[in-house]
C-alpha cells in the first residue's frame, strides 16, 4: 500500500531563475561579488583622495611631514566603513 505524505508549501514555491532563491513579494537577488568589491574599491579611493585634500587645506606650507600616507590610509578606512555601514 502506497500513501503519499502531503507536500509542504516551501517546496511548491517558485524559484529565482538567477540566485535559485525563493520568488516571494520582497525577494531581491543578493548582489554580485565583483560588484561589491568595485564599490569598496571605489569608496577607498575616494577617501583616500578626501584624506589628502584635507591636509592639503589645513596645512597649505607642507610644515607637516609623513602625514600624506597617514592621511590617505586613514580616509580610505574611513569611507570604506562609512559605505559599508549605510548598505547593511
Amino acid at each position: 500500500m502506497i500513501s503519499w505524505a502531503p507536500v509542504p508549501i516551501t517546496f511548491l514555491m517558485a524559484t529565482c531563475p538567477r540566485c535559485k532563491g525563493h520568488l516571494t513579494d520582497s525577494h531581491r537577488c543578493p548582489r554580485r561579488s565583483y560588484l561589491v568589491a568595485l564599490e569598496i574599491l571605489a569608496s577607498a579611493v575616494v577617501g583616500g583622495f578626501l584624506g589628502l585634500l584635507l591636509v592639503a587645506l589645513f596645512d597649505p606650507r607642507g610644515q607637516i611631514t609623513d602625514v600624506d600616507s597617514i592621511s590617505l590610509v586613514a580616509g580610505a578606512l574611513i569611507a570604506v566603513g562609512i559605505n559599508r555601514a549605510l548598505r547593511s
